[in-house]
């Protein structure tokens, strides 16, 4: 009974934590949707709908594992896009991957 016990609780205690990183991450999509709003849909389209196609880069099409390349990108600029360095914090930064992510993942 003892270990049924433990098994239960370790699966409860997955849940929540599960549960909870689901509603932060949900919230920081949130975020990112606003700052998205403010900061790149102009160019890179409502809805991360490109409407520039081959002037931007469709951000539709970034992998999950293109993190740091992201980070990079819009820290430092590339190509026609500006360096967002001293405009956005990096917790803005990380809420804009969460709504890339939450979009282009559903």
């Amino acid at each position: 009974m003892g270990r049924g016990l433990s098994v239960v609780t370790l699966f409860v205690s997955f849940m929540v934590f599960a549960a909870r990183t689901l509603a932060a991450d949900s919230t920081q999509a949130e975020a990112g949707a606003m700052i998205y709003d403010s900061y790149c849909a102009s160019c890179h389209g409502v809805e991360l709908n490109n409407t520039a196609p081959g002037v931007t880069f469709d951000l539709r099409r970034l992998r999950t594992d293109e993190h740091p390349r992201f980070v990079s990108s819009v820290l430092n600029g590339k190509n026609q896009m500006p360096p967002w360095r001293g405009v956005l914090e990096m917790e803005q930064v990380e809420a804009l991957w969460a709504y890339i992510r939450a979009t282009v993942d559903r």
